[in-house]
């Protein structure tokens, strides 16, 4: 599936092109299932921090089972499944891709639940545990708890042990799928007055304790507000700015309350720190293999209703994972 012009969606189309041939530490995969993600839409506009050569295979992640390796390549071999990402280019029956892209799947995880659990997950982990250090019994508050990262922090912060989890939604009808992924406290970040109204809503759902840590998506207002729920040494984690505006923070209020702002780009991770995100998926498919965690899969389409899916994704009526499936 290719985009031959930025911002047009009618450019996405599927394409026959050669079947890639694996260079030195490289692997090619046949695809079961690939996830769509948020900064695909992001890159069809070309408004993501990487803008390929037009014209260019759109998907971030997905599994699928190994049909050639490269030269140099030792700990991978034809008939090994695996998980993977990538920058681009996860959207085709086979996908190529270096060596460090993949991580082996145990034999008890699908490749649906696995496609469920690749990016947004991985987010997750590094959010909650390599930059706030999730411990269980730390409160949690979550915006954009319905998307596939929000989706994901929320089910692993209940794997973790923290609690109690507050969800933000500004659409409460999405609150049954994430109460029952493990959200404790729904919370209306619809509101106008949220600034001033958000830190008691909190200390009644905490018991007058306040958060420990902020998962957030949203940035602007609903950042501002989230940021005076925190305790001391409580840690905020900024993961993105869905409504647009990048919040700013008083450094002051931060001194007075002994607060820690933290960034979590996975990106970042992927090129600094890769070790930390290998370790965090085994830990999380041996939580999955526990019953203690399970992505939620919203829909799956067949491959070729590609632009179906993302316009769901985009519509943003989606809570959590879309899922492709060859």
């Amino acid at each position: 599936v290719r985009l031959h012009e930025l911002g047009n969606r009618a450019a996405l189309r599927a394409d026959d092109v050669p079947d890639p041939r694996p260079g030195p530490g490289e692997v090619v995969l046949n695809l079961a299932a690939a996830s769509v993600n948020f900064p695909d839409i992001l890159m069809l506009d070309g408004k993501y921090q990487i803008r390929p050569k037009l014209p260019f295979i759109l998907g971030k992640d997905g599994a699928g089972t190994i049909i050639a390796v490269g030269d140099g390549v030792e700990d991978l071999m034809p008939g090994d499944r695996v998980l993977f990402y990538v920058h681009y280019g996860a959207f085709a029956e086979k996908v190529v891709m270096p060596v460090s892209a993949c991580s082996k799947l145990p034999v008890e995880v699908p490749f649906d639940v696995a496609a469920a659990m690749g990016v947004t997950f991985q987010t997750a982990w590094v959010a909650l545990v390599s930059r706030a250090a999730c411990k269980p019994g730390d409160r949690v508050l979550i915006t954009g708890a319905a998307g596939g990262v929000g989706m994901a922090c929320v089910a692993l912060a209940k794997a973790l042990g923290a609690g109690p989890i507050l969800a933000g939604l500004t659409t409460l009808s999405k609150a049954p799928a994430v109460t029952a992924a493990g959200a404790d406290h729904i919370i209306d970040m619809s509101r106008d007055d949220l600034r001033d109204t958000l830190p008691a809503t909190v200390k009644a759902a905490t018991g007058g304790s306040g958060i420990d840590i902020v998962i957030d998506v949203a940035g602007g207002g609903i950042f501002d507000a989230c940021l005076r729920t925190l305790k001391f040494c409580g840690r905020i984690v900024v993961l993105g700015f869905t409504t647009g505006r990048i919040a700013e923070v008083k450094t002051n209020y931060l001194l007075l309350k002994n607060i820690t702002v933290h960034g979590s780009s996975i990106n970042s991770f992927y090129a600094q720190d890769l070790a930390a995100v290998r370790h965090g998926q085994t830990e999380m498919f041996r939580l999955h293999s526990e019953g203690k965690l399970a992505p939620h899969v919203h829909s799956r389409f067949p491959f070729e209703q590609v632009a179906q899916a993302i316009a769901d994704v985009e519509s943003r009526s989606v809570i959590g994972k879309v899922l492709l499936e060859v």
